[in-house]
């Protein structure tokens, strides 16, 4: 059961500070208005609206505003003797901030939590516990999600950068998933989640922009170019080029000849 030992909301003025001293109780913060920093032997941690703190029972902490902007936050301090309750947070209680994506739900639960605080009601126990593990539990799904989404953009990162080193010869969707150490369906359905475009698209994007850059920049014709950066044949390159450009490489050579011409001649 999660007990309560006190829950507010605070306006905190500009100077607002809270000298290092160590928690007698887990505290979760959501700052609503302003900035306010939290500096704790498990890190620093600045916060503006929507971010929210967990620090856990024991834990050293000071905490501070701008000298010149004031902030809000809804606070509260409680106790905790079980086994998580489901809630990761909980069950291995650390330092930790993220900014919650459902703000604006999680502020109206947190107003509501202040009410059934204040409220000398013989309910009131079971509507805090309910009320602070539900934020809690929102908590903890924001940061695996924050997690998940970091491991995301590195495999994102990672597979762009193979494709721009090896970009000149064919790449299969299995040479790739082998690279980070995915399985292709895996990578395919990340790739395209995180990017909105298919590993494919972007391989292709990435030669034809090497293409028009060599028909441009280079003494190379249409067909050299085809197999310089390694398509099977002319015609295929043409087709993903007018794909990707809306037109030929024909024409896309005319079109760049013109343009200088007419630059030179104005």
């Amino acid at each position: 059961m999660i007990e309560p030992a006190a829950i507010y909301c605070e306006h905190c003025e500009p100077g607002w500070l809270v000298p290092r001293s160590r928690t007698n109780n887990h505290i979760a913060v959501l700052v609503t208005e302003g900035q306010a920093t939290f500096d704790t032997e498990e890190g620093s941690f600045k916060l503006s609206r929507g971010d929210m703190l967990f620090m856990p029972r024991g834990i050293e902490r000071s905490a501070c505003n701008s000298a010149t902007d004031a902030h809000e936050m809804y606070v509260a301090h409680f106790q905790y003797a079980g086994e998580g309750d489901g809630v990761k947070l909980l069950a291995e209680p650390r330092a930790s901030a993220v900014r919650l994506h459902n703000y604006d739900y999680a502020r109206n639960r947190f107003a509501a939590l202040v009410q059934y605080w204040l409220r000398q009601s013989a309910c009131r126990p079971a509507l805090c516990h309910a009320t602070l593990l539900e934020l809690l539990a929102l908590f903890s799904e924001a940061t695996e999600s924050a997690a998940l989404q970091g491991a995301a953009s590195g495999i994102v990162y990672r597979l762009e950068a193979y494709i721009l080193l090896h970009h000149r010869r064919t790449i299969t969707i299995g040479e790739l998933a082998e690279h980070v150490g995915k399985t292709p369906n895996y990578i395919s359905a990340l790739y395209r989640r995180s990017t909105g475009r298919t590993l494919t698209d972007y391989i292709q994007q990435i030669r034809i922009a090497a293409a028009c850059d060599l028909l441009t920049t280079s003494q190379m014709n249409i067909g050299e170019i085809s197999d310089y950066l390694g398509f099977c044949e002319q015609s295929y390159f043409n087709k993903v080029f007018k794909k990707i450009t809306g037109t030929l490489p024909s024409a896309y050579v005319r079109f760049q000849v013109n343009r200088t011409k007419q630059s030179s001649e104005a």
